[in-house]
């Protein structure tokens, strides 16, 4: 099948185009998932402030809670994570052969993209980065608030 190079370049725009949509949609599926979790974390804290002081055995099962609630967390943002860079390296792909790279094809002398947009290896800017350490200040919030809240000993 041969294909001209007119349609070979709408289809490249076109899969570029929807990859960008899937970036988006990956980023703010992770973001509104993390978001979530957050609330749940804040309302645990604030129920854990307001209530009766807990039992031992409460305490390590609500700390167990925490701690496969995170685990299980991390492996679904992951997931989306890994999703991601895969798709963003097949934009990466799809940018270079349409030239977004080479410096006097769109943009006079530059290139219309920075060789640094390829790279995703920059973890301070990097938005799973972020919402990774965001999560363990609230578990960690959380589990200190469930052992240095007070302790019931009665029934252990």
């Amino acid at each position: 099948m041969q294909i001209n190079n007119d349609k070979r370049i709408d289809i490249l725009v076109n899969l570029l185009k929807e990859r960008y949509e899937a970036s988006h949609k990956m980023r703010e599926r992770s973001m509104s998932f993390s978001t979530w979790v957050m609330g749940f974390c804040v309302a645990l804290i604030w129920i854990l402030l307001s209530g009766s002081p807990l039992g031992l055995w409460q305490k390590i099962v609500l700390t167990g809670f925490v701690l496969v609630g995170g685990v299980l967390t991390r492996k679904f943002l992951k997931s989306i994570q890994v999703g991601f860079e895969n798709n963003h390296n097949l934009m990466v792909k799809i940018e270079e052969t349409l030239g977004c790279y080479e410096k006097g094809v769109y943009v006079g002398e530059d290139s219309l993209f920075p060789e640094n947009y390829k790279d995703l290896s920059n973890k301070e800017t990097s938005h799973f980065a972020s919402i990774y350490v965001w999560l363990a200040v609230m578990g960690l919030a959380l589990i200190l608030m469930i052992w240095l809240s007070p302790c019931k000993w009665r029934g252990v």
